[in-house]
């Protein structure tokens, strides 16, 4: 097998079904296999996928997040490479036979990504950066010029490629056991390439496979997807815990209350309570 395209789905059966047939319509020149995990979904999803003959179903019993999803996938997995893909996504062209055809040809201690478009063809974020670890990365960071708007015809060399589309060799599950299992939501893409990272693998998009990610039209205020989004925070202070010395991360949650708090509770008046809870967010596990 080439390649074991992995989806998780959760309570999106409309968008995980246009996703799948994107994927036979468009993918040809290579053994692959759909694998499609389904976390506990309720809107009709097991009914209707169970009985689908073109795809490998498995169904969790619990709604372990994003990472656990993946894991259970990648267990019974059989390519020689895993291309990970979000359910609101579509194919475009060719995409799994580019990522495959330049993964034979490269370093193997390497992830890939590509330049992720909306429904509009225009770009939509398709990397991000690992969180500064040290005083040293922080300070770094604050100086150099950060790149928003990528030239989407070359190729990149980044931290963090979204989590909406990887593909990587099979070693990468099999030598780290997949993504960290206590973080539910936001930030396992970015904890598992760290760990990559730290091993001398290095994440790159390449310009040739052509993807399309919905996104799930949340809402734009800030506010809102920010300050009440629990699990983003919870995230993110438990990669830091992970990642940092103790002293480093007592300062980073000391700075991000101060933040937090000029941010949100003087510039846009959220209620203290609301506020005191997010600073005070345990980060051992955000399960």
């Amino acid at each position: 097998m080439d390649v074991s395209i992995i989806i998780v789905n959760f309570n999106t059966r409309q968008m995980t079904s246009e996703c799948i047939d994107s994927i036979i319509e468009k993918t040809q020149g290579l053994e692959f296999e759909i694998i499609l995990v389904d976390n506990a979904s309720t809107d009709g999803s097991k009914e209707f996928f169970e009985k689908d003959e073109r795809i490998t179903y498995i169904y969790s019993e619990k709604n372990g997040g994003f990472g656990y999803g993946n894991n259970l996938g990648m267990k019974v997995a059989k390519g020689k490479y895993f291309f990970l893909l979000n359910s609101d996504t579509l194919l475009i062209n060719n995409a799994v036979k580019e990522f495959y055809d330049y993964a034979e040809k490269n370093d193997k201690k390497r992830v890939y990504g590509s330049y992720l478009v909306n429904q509009e063809g225009q770009y939509t974020c398709s990397f991000n950066d690992f969180p500064a670890f040290t005083i040293y990365s922080y300070l770094k960071r604050k100086i150099k010029k950060k790149e928003t708007e990528p030239n989407i015809h070359n190729i990149k060399k980044v931290e963090v490629v979204c989590g909406a589309d990887m593909f990587f060799n099979r070693y990468v599950y099999e030598n780290t056991g997949g993504f960290d299992e206590n973080i539910f939501m936001y930030g396992e893409d970015c904890e598992l390439q760290f760990r990559l990272y730290k091993d001398g693998y290095s994440s790159y998009l390449i310009n040739s496979p052509r993807i399309i990610h919905i996104g799930k039209g949340s809402s734009t205020n800030e506010i809102k997807n920010t300050i009440f989004k629990p699990l983003l925070w919870k995230s993110h202070f438990y990669v830091l815990k992970k990642h940092m010395s103790p002293l480093t991360y007592i300062i980073a949650r000391v700075y991000y209350s101060i933040i937090i708090f000029i941010k949100y509770g003087i510039t846009n008046r959220v209620p203290i309570k609301i506020l005191f809870k997010v600073i005070t967010y345990n980060a051992n596990s955000t399960n």
